[in-house]
């Protein structure tokens, strides 16, 4: 069974000791982080949020506005009283953090499930959470329709494609995008940036297209999971259409996301996921397993 389809399987389970009276650390206070931060002030089983950013003047900023969030900058030395460690701030944040807090015997969140297209790194986090009894949970993120496709797995599946189309302003600065002279902000016309596997895609795209690698690894993998990215300057919305076929039937889902209003180049979809999986973490039902 490949890798990449035992990470995102074992992302659903909850530890039965990891219910209530949780502390947990929030990597990045940006558009996601901020949001989550937020939403868990008010979840009555979270006790404490830990936070940490290269910004303290941001994470500071933000424990002022908020009764739980207590800003660190390290997180080794809490590493031991908490239960969850939810990144959300870029793949390089992933690549530091997850092992850390794996290593240490702590859950993790991840948000920037990019940095799994990294076989090597995918193989190390899943032998470090299987030999210390820590769990990864990703997010289902911006896009509907992972749980129906994680079961489709479960058999033969023949194709996955995910077409996304979004707003020029939802593409920030891309060295792929710059050595193909190709500038989204002058983009006129419905134009295709992106063809390929969504290996390739979350390399080129680490910032736009995490549900991309999400897919892969609820699907068949990152090699033949097909990715399509599309900027459309008359769209309002970032849409993603998920289609899959296999023994299971055909599975065709649109999901039209509003862009966060902290950040448009992430959509507000996504930090709800996280809010929703860290509710059902912290609570006692998970529906969509």
């Amino acid at each position: 069974m490949p890798i990449c389809r035992t990470v995102a399987s074992e992302s659903f389970y909850i530890p039965r000791d990891f219910l209530q009276n949780v502390k947990i650390c929030v990597i990045g206070c940006g558009a996601i982080g901020t949001t989550i931060a937020k939403a868990v002030d008010d979840f009555p089983e979270v006790e404490v949020t830990y936070l940490t950013d290269r910004s303290q003047e941001c994470a500071t900023r933000l424990q002022e506005h908020t009764k739980k969030v207590v800003y660190v900058p390290d997180i080794v030395p809490i590493l031991g009283e908490i239960g969850l460690v939810a990144e959300a701030a870029s793949q390089d944040a992933a690549r530091y953090y997850v092992p850390l807090a794996l290593s240490a015997g702590v859950n993790v969140l991840v948000m920037s499930v990019g940095v799994f297209q990294d076989e090597e790194f995918q193989a190390d986090t899943h032998r470090l959470s299987k030999r210390k009894g820590a769990k990864i949970f990703i997010p289902s993120g911006a896009i509907g329709g992972i749980d129906a496709l994680s079961s489709a797995s479960m058999e033969e599946i023949d194709e996955v494609t995910l077409t996304t189309t979004k707003p020029p302003s939802a593409f920030g600065p891309s060295a792929y995008l710059e050595s193909r002279g190709i500038i989204p902000s002058e983009i006129r016309v419905r134009t295709e940036l992106f063809h390929g596997s969504a290996r390739e895609a979350v390399k080129h795209f680490p910032q736009n297209i995490n549900i991309a690698a999400t897919i892969s690894l609820a699907g068949v993998g990152f090699e033949k999971t097909t990715i399509r990215i599309v900027c459309d300057p008359q769209v309002k919305t970032n849409e993603h259409n998920l289609r899959a076929k296999g023994k299971f039937g055909e599975l065709d889902v649109v999901t039209r996301n509003l862009p966060s209003p902290r950040n448009p180049k992430t959509s507000y979809l996504a930090a709800l996921s996280a809010i929703s999986a860290i509710r059902k973490i912290t609570g006692h039902m998970w529906v969509g397993v």
